[in-house]
Formats: C-alpha cells, structure tokens, sequence
C-alpha cells in the first residue's frame, strides 16, 4: 500500500514484536519509522554511563537532559547514537532492559523525550511510531492507534528466539520479567502502559509477525479510505 498520510501508533508491553511488525508496516506504507523505545533505552545508557542511581529522578533528568539522543527513521536501519556514540546493540542488553522502565517513569525524561518524538513525527508525512503511551500522550489524534498484545509466555519464546535462548529456566525467567516490566510500567503515575480508548486491539499470540502487519495494513487502508 502506498500514497498513505497520517500516523500510525503501535503501542504495547515488550515482547509482542512490535519493532518488527512496526518496521514492516513502515515499509509496506511507505511510511518513515519511530521507535521511542529505542530513545528510552538510549537514555538509560546514559544513565548507567554516568553512574547515576536509577532511582535518583532529579539526577537522572539531569543525566538525560544533558545527553544527546539521536534516532533514525528509517524502516530499514537503525540509528540510535548517544553523544555521537553508535549504541543500537548495546540498548537491547539485559542491563538496560532491567533499567529502563525506572527510568523511563521519571517524568521529566518522559517531556523531553516526548517533545523529540513530535518534533520527529511533525516532518514526516507518513510515520508509524512504536512505543508504549504513543496513542494515549504523545499522538492523542494519530489516524490509526493498534495496541499489540500477546500472552507472556509466547512473548517469553519470541524474545529467547530473538536473543538466542533455549534453556527453560532462562525462558520462565523472560516471562516473569516480562510481566514485572508490565506491571511497572502499568501502574506509574506517569503516562502509564495501557490502550488508547480508540485503539485497536490485535493480539498476537496465535499470529506470525506476517500476520500482524498484514492486519495492521488492512487496518491502515480502511482508515485512508474514511478519509478520502
């Protein structure tokens, strides 16, 4: 599908495969891509850089105010830099992903960032932005909203798959991290992980990455033909 405009947010809790499903609805629509969780994970790099206590929020906005934090919108690269420095592998290691959702809650990291990824979004005709409170905060009035969900243990698999995992205890150890980050990041004060009241829900528990961004194109085409 191409000649589509407009914004598609696809928001969900870690292991639904969204970076993937995102960067291949960007490509089929044409569309420029965002992952702001990408931008978060940068942030915590910096933090664990400094040395800053995670849960000092005054030190850690200060931490992620004074860091440059570049990502790129291109479906088929990505780009993530800290101060010019190329961290696109290291933002998916375990020592970030145990960080990032307290840093992520500090409300101050969340503005700024948030003000980056619509100044981001704004040059773009056509984007889909990945993330966890894109429909909710950061595009209230974005044309398509999905909330990507999956149960714990399929996302579990996927993410051991991703990370090369096959031992069952290390993957029980993914699913109870996994619903530890849900509940975190469900419960903070501050744009908590939920669906948008206009969102809609796929869930992709019986479904291939295929699959979900084939639904998610019919979804976007449906809603290009209201427009017109």
């Amino acid at each position: 599908m191409t000649g589509f405009r407009g914004q598609v947010t696809l928001d969900g809790p870690s292991g639904t495969g969204k970076s993937t499903v995102a960067r291949g609805v960007a490509a089929r629509l044409g569309a420029a891509y965002l992952d702001t969780g990408a931008m978060y994970r940068a942030a915590t790099v910096a933090v664990l850089d400094a040395g800053v206590d995670p849960e000092d929020a005054a030190a850690v906005a200060r931490t992620v105010a004074a860091a440059r934090i570049e990502v790129g919108t291109e479906a088929g690269t990505e780009v993530v830099l800290v101060d010019g420095v190329d961290i696109a592998v290291r933002i998916r290691g375990a020592e970030v992903t145990r960080t990032v959702s307290a840093v992520s809650a500090v409300p101050a990291v969340r503005r700024q960032l948030v003000d980056q990824q619509r100044e981001l979004v704004a040059a773009a005709d056509a984007v889909v932005v990945e993330g966890r409170d894109i429909g909710t905060v950061v595009l209230p009035d974005a044309t398509l909203k999905v909330y990507l969900t999956a149960a714990p243990e399929v996302r579990a698999q996927r993410r051991a798959g991703q990370l090369g995992i096959t031992d069952a205890a290390e993957i029980a150890a993914l699913a109870a991290d996994l619903r530890r980050r849900d509940e975190y990041d469900s419960s903070r004060a501050d744009s908590p992980l939920r669906p948008a009241a206009d969102s809609v829900v796929v869930d992709s528990t019986d479904l291939d990455q295929q699959g979900v961004i084939e639904r998610i194109v019919e979804l976007a085409a449906v809603g290009a033909g209201e427009r017109t």
